[in-house]
């Protein structure tokens, strides 16, 4: 049995456990974009998690079915000891029925999760999907004909002419590139309340549109706002050219008449109406028009106003795409695919700190401060990486550097953990085994050539003959001498 009052103090525990990770996780340094992104994502789901928490816990306080209210009469009414007794035998089934069951505590799981937290070691798994263009959030794929000049222009939609967004391919362009910003910003910003600021965008931009204050779009037209003509003061449509283009194309907009044409077409067009009134029905209909013309307008202005809103917010990221995609068109030619496939194996997926100079190659710094040429890197060798396996596999980069370290410390220190000398005999052996093997017979060979007195030792007998120890005790033996 289920105790509502064990899960709200679960539920009570857990909230608390969520403040203090979310805290732990603003106070850890995040050194790379890919850990900031990484760490917004965790938050989000923990936000979830506690929102969800609140709900569960605010039902439970309502206590519509009086669940709540007769758990806490049973424990504390006149039987409390029947009622202990009671849950305590359903916590004995249950644990008799699953003997083998073990049971996470909360503590437990928040831990590991801190712990992870905490380890300056641990690598960034991706948490969320990017494309490669998008660089695990740091850059924008927006591609198209002219993707550098597209970036600049982007969200100047009042370049954009009136004739050209009246078309369905236009609705359709906008539709897509709202939703691909809206999903950008979902996956890189998680914590940023999309909903709230998209209402507010559309609240603005509704009340500036109806004003005639959008930015490429005049305000919205109806059968009786005063831009009607009275033809009647007007002998001829030559009369009416005097008015201008801008005033004959409100005019027979009201009247839900052809607009387009020369100031001579428009004229003769308006003076043609001269004596026709528009029946009810017509009016009608012109007024059905002119409001789904003006709601189609609005809709879109709705949306140019939510993407200008989502760039906006995203004014880093593109600055960030504009740099990248510039440095990728100024590469030389040929350099291509030997360099992508170069750069894959000496590129941390990791960007460094904001602080340090822009090394997407991770090339060693220079005098100045600045990553050295590429060109430079490959004289070097330092493309190349030599692994020993006597220093715990360490990886020196370039031939000086791998030459070098057979004198540093680690080197000297896992020659010496092996109990063997590291003298010049043993330079360019990085494997423990051919150590192991070279010093084996180096100790033979010294044995062999070791000082034997009964060998090396030499002994003259009286006629002047030359012999060593050993043949000389002999013959003394034999009293040959």
């Amino acid at each position: 049995m289920e105790s509502i009052l064990e899960n709200q103090r679960s539920a009570h525990e857990e909230r608390e456990r969520i403040v203090d990770s979310i805290t732990k996780e603003f106070l850890a340094e995040k050194r790379t974009h890919k850990a900031r992104i990484n760490s917004d994502q965790r938050v989000k789901k923990l936000l979830e998690r506690y929102e969800k928490l609140t709900e569960e816990l605010e039902v439970a306080y309502k206590d519509e079915n009086n669940g709540r209210s007769a758990e806490l009469e049973a424990i504390a009414g006149p039987n409390e000891f029947a009622e202990f007794y009671s849950r305590l035998k359903s916590l004995k089934d249950a644990h008799r029925k699953n003997p083998d069951e073990v049971a996470t505590p909360l503590s437990m799981e928040y831990q590991q999760m801190n712990e992870i937290l905490e380890d300056p070691d641990r690598v960034e798994q991706e948490m969320i999907r990017f494309t490669d263009e998008e660089g695990y959030g740091r850059f924008l794929d927006l591609h198209r004909v002219d993707y550098l000049q597209y970036l600049s222009i982007l969200e100047r939609f009042v370049d954009v002419p009136k004739d050209a967004k009246k078309t369905g391919a236009y609705k359709s362009y906008l539709t897509q590139l709202e939703e691909y910003l809206r999903a950008f910003i979902v996956r890189t910003k998680p914590l940023l309340d999309m909903e709230g600021t998209m209402q507010q965008v559309d609240s603005d931009s509704a009340c500036l549109f109806v004003q005639g204050g959008l930015t490429g779009w005049s305000k919205p037209t109806t059968a009786n706002d005063g831009t009607s003509i009275d033809l009647s003061q007007f002998a001829s449509s030559s009369d009416l050219e005097a008015l201008g283009l801008e005033r004959l194309k409100n005019a027979l907009l009201s009247l839900g008449l052809k607009c387009g044409g020369t100031l001579k077409d428009r004229a003769e067009r308006l003076f043609a109406t001269k004596g026709h009134s528009l029946s009810d029905m017509e009016k009608k209909a012109l007024k059905s028009d002119m409001e789904k013309e003006n709601a189609r307008n609005e809709a879109l202005a709705k949306s140019e106003e939510r993407i200008k809103k989502m760039v906006e917010i995203l004014g880093e990221e593109r600055e960030s795409t504009k740099e990248n995609t510039e440095r990728k068109q100024a590469r030389a030619v040929g350099e291509g695919e030997e360099e992508e496939e170069e750069i894959e194996e000496i590129q941390s997926d990791e960007e460094v700190d904001d602080s340090t100079p822009y090394n997407p190659k991770n090339l060693p710094l220079g005098w100045d401060g600045k990553p050295i040429p590429y060109w430079l890197y490959k004289l070097h060798g330092l493309n190349i990486s030599y692994s020993c396996e006597i220093c715990g596999n360490q990886t020196y980069k370039g031939p000086k550097a791998f030459q070098r370290h057979f004198t540093e410390w680690r080197h000297s220190h896992g020659m010496r953990c092996l109990g063997i000398p590291n003298t010049p005999h043993f330079a360019n052996i990085t494997k423990i085994a051919d150590a192991v093997e070279l010093w084996q017979k180096m100790k033979s060979e010294k044995e062999r050539h070791k000082w034997d007195a009964d060998v090396h030792e030499e002994y003259e007998d009286s006629a002047g003959n030359v012999v060593n120890k050993r043949t000389y005790e002999d013959l003394k033996r034999q009293g040959l001498l």
